[in-house]
């Protein structure tokens, strides 16, 4: 008999997935974006700076997911290290001939349903793949 108060917990296995697009969906080309269950998630400016297009995800990155009690009353983030763009290097060029220098940031990711609750800022669900 239930009684108030009584909870049920269910624990579901929800490994972190990259997704990938079908090859001719153009716009995704060179992108994944990150899954967890039937969970989507997405990259915010307020989290990981300006020109979210200038960060990349390297395939061998390792990638965790972790409650984060403050976040939003509570949120499963997925956090991990990309490559951005060095937008110094570049000098004002347009273009150049070599492949632009990249550096080392950490990333948070999350949950696409919990975006633009944080102020204004770029987001994105597909983020370069290298």
């Amino acid at each position: 008999m239930w009684r108030q108060g009584d909870e049920i917990k269910l624990y579901f296995p929800m490994p972190i997935e990259r997704i990938k697009a079908h090859p001719q969906v153009r716009a995704n080309a060179g992108k994944v974006a990150l899954q967890r269950g039937p969970i989507v998630y997405c990259l915010e400016e307020v989290d990981n700076g300006p020109n979210l297009a200038n960060l990349f995800l390297p395939r061998d990155a390792k990638l965790e997911a972790h409650f984060e009690p403050d976040l939003l009353e509570g949120t499963v983030v997925i956090t991990g290290i990309a490559e951005r763009v060095d937008e110094s290097a570049w000098n004002d060029e347009l273009y150049r001939p070599i492949e632009p220098r990249t550096y080392e940031v950490s990333f948070r990711a999350i949950p696409y349903y919990a975006w633009c609750n944080r102020g204004e800022g770029e987001m994105t669900v597909w983020v370069n793949e290298k």
